[in-house]
């Protein structure tokens, strides 16, 4: 490896961060790229891409899509939570960062710099050793004196020319659970996007890193416990399911809630716990000292917002329910999902859960007392996602369905002027919504067992316009249907000459004419054309072929 993590402006200190933050007004997001690096210029003549890059590697501002956002809550921080700030910036920092021009694979220097000392007998390491095997180029100084600045436990000894980085044998275990629990929360994310490496850093992790509850800038204010005010009531369990790309994810936000200060959303899948969905435990340092504190989760979150806030609805979405195996994951929550009914109980507590369980972790983050009983409120939705096509991944037994209202998502194209299914596929004649709706019917025909054979069809928003670019369509379109709904059965849709998926895809990207017509059956290729001339969609060409 050969690149440098930092820019070589100044150290990376907190006086440096507070210089940076003095030279961008707050509501920076209002000023253009071209505005905010005028601006970095004429405070610091000589520097603007210097200290450009080092504040984008601080997490301290975005130039993406040539807006200009800058981490507003870094100005309301005095100088220790600036200093909590440096700490989880570098035990979170990854290079090579989106902003440094290399192919080499990102690391987290923090976590793979402490697993090295963690394996070795006296646990200690050379630096020098470890920076030119596992990063090399320049900055070498300037990142010792980050890590012995804010990568508590890790201490740092200098003897002769040779520095060392080591820890004592009792801080063995917490060095152990805090890389485990930065590898865990804050994994890499794709690796070339200046936004997510931004997001990254927003207080929301900040708060997540340190352990703390804390209402967020820009968000909900639930400091204040009002929680006497008069509360909405109805809150329910929603199951939204259909085939993958229906467009559940979009009934959610246009039905019920598009405002993300009353979201909370998660993904299951196999690997996700209990632990992580309503609490769990973790090392925290505080004053040198070693403590160990509960952590909620996204469940634990949503009740305390709700809580808090009577007035609002609140809404925990569920993406994918039944890619993890949700009874374990809820656990004894599993009891709060029954809610009380207007038939049996009157109406300012209709949608509360009908049966309060004992957690004294989730009541002394939500309650403030860990003796009062867990109840979902009556102004939380709980709404979850179901693709019928993994239906089988993790099934949901009848106990838990019966607890959620289900809602079925129709997989039905709307030909109508600007809409989705009109969008062309490139290098063809042929729309997406036709081109869907003809391979559906032929899912449905080719299966005697049609329940089986309609998990497998397209769904209206299967793919996005930009996805219909003569590059993409064929490895995301035409892969699923080769490799997934026609895996026993291709020849019902693609031309017999096919061998496998490798000449599918080369014919179809390589042919200059219609690309749709090289590569599928000639019957279903005339039946998009017909069915495209019968909406009076089609405008033939000379011969109209």
């Amino acid at each position: 490896m050969a690149f440098s993590p930092f820019a070589r402006f100044r150290n990376f200190t907190v006086e440096n961060l507070k210089a940076l933050l003095e030279v961008y007004p707050d509501l920076a997001e209002k000023m253009s790229w071209s505005e905010a690096g005028n601006l970095v210029e004429n405070v610091s003549k000589g520097y603007k891409k210097t200290a450009y890059q080092q504040a984008c590697q601080f997490g301290l501002e975005d130039r993406g899509n040539g807006n200009f956002r800058v981490q507003k809550y870094l100005y309301t921080f005095d100088d220790d939570n600036l200093l909590k700030y440096m700490e989880f910036w570098m035990k979170t920092y990854f290079a090579p960062n989106p902003y440094v021009n290399s192919d080499e694979e990102p690391m987290l220097i923090f976590c793979e710099l402490a697993k090295e000392i963690l394996d070795k007998p006296d646990l200690r390491i050379d630096y020098h050793d470890f920076f030119e095997r596992r990063i090399g180029g320049k900055s070498e100084d300037i990142l010792m004196n980050a890590i012995k600045s804010y990568c508590n436990p890790l201490k740092y000894e200098k003897v002769g020319e040779e520095n060392y980085f080591y820890i004592e044998q009792q801080n063995a275990e917490y060095l152990e659970k805090q890389i485990s629990f930065i590898e865990t929360e804050f994994a890499i994310p794709d690796p070339k996007s200046r936004s997510d490496f931004f997001d990254r850093y927003k207080y929301c992790n900040f708060c997540k890193f340190h352990g703390i509850s804390a209402s967020l800038p820009n968000e909900v204010d639930t400091s204040n416990d009002n929680t006497n005010a008069k509360r909405v009531t109805g809150g329910k369990n929603i199951l939204l399911y259909g085939v993958p790309g229906a467009g559940k994810s979009h009934r959610i936000a246009k039905q019920y809630c598009a405002d993300s200060r009353r979201i909370e959303r998660v993904v299951f899948h196999p690997d996700y716990t209990y632990s992580d969905f309503v609490g769990q435990i973790l090392p925290r340092v505080e004053n040198n000292q070693l403590k160990y504190v509960f952590t909620p989760g996204p469940f634990t979150k949503m009740v305390k917002k709700a809580w808090k806030d009577p007035g609002k609805y609140y809404y925990l979405i569920i993406e994918e329910i039944n890619r993890g195996n949700a009874p374990a994951i809820f656990g004894e929550i599993f009891q709060l999902l029954d809610r009380k009914e207007a038939d049996d109980y009157p109406e300012d507590v209709v949608g509360e859960s009908e049966y309060g369980i004992s957690n004294y972790e989730v009541a002394g983050i939500v309650y403030d007392s860990p003796e009062h009983e867990v109840r979902i409120p009556s102004n939380m939705f709980v709404l979850a996602t179901m693709n019928t096509a993994d239906q089988n991944v993790f099934t949901l037994d009848t106990a838990f369905q019966r607890r959620w209202q289900m809602e079925h998502i129709p997989n039905k194209f709307v030909f109508e002027t600007g809409s989705h299914a009109l969008d062309s596929i490139q290098g063809t004649k042929v729309d997406w919504g036709t081109f869907a709706t003809v391979i559906n019917d032929k899912i449905a025909e080719s299966s005697k067992d049609i329940s089986s054979s309609e998990d497998k069809r397209l769904g209206t928003f299967f793919v996005k316009k930009s996805e219909l670019d003569a590059n993409i369509f064929p490895e995301k379109v035409l892969k699923y249907l080769w490799d997934d709904a026609f895996k026993m059965d291709k020849e019902a849709v693609f031309d017999p000459k096919f061998a496998s998926l490798e000449d599918v895809l080369d014919v179809y990207e390589t042919s200059t004419e219609d690309k749709l017509q090289a590569v599928l059956r000639e019957d279903l290729y005339t039946k998009m054309i017909k069915s495209m001339k019968e909406r009076f969609q089609f405008k033939p060409e000379e011969d109209d072929q």
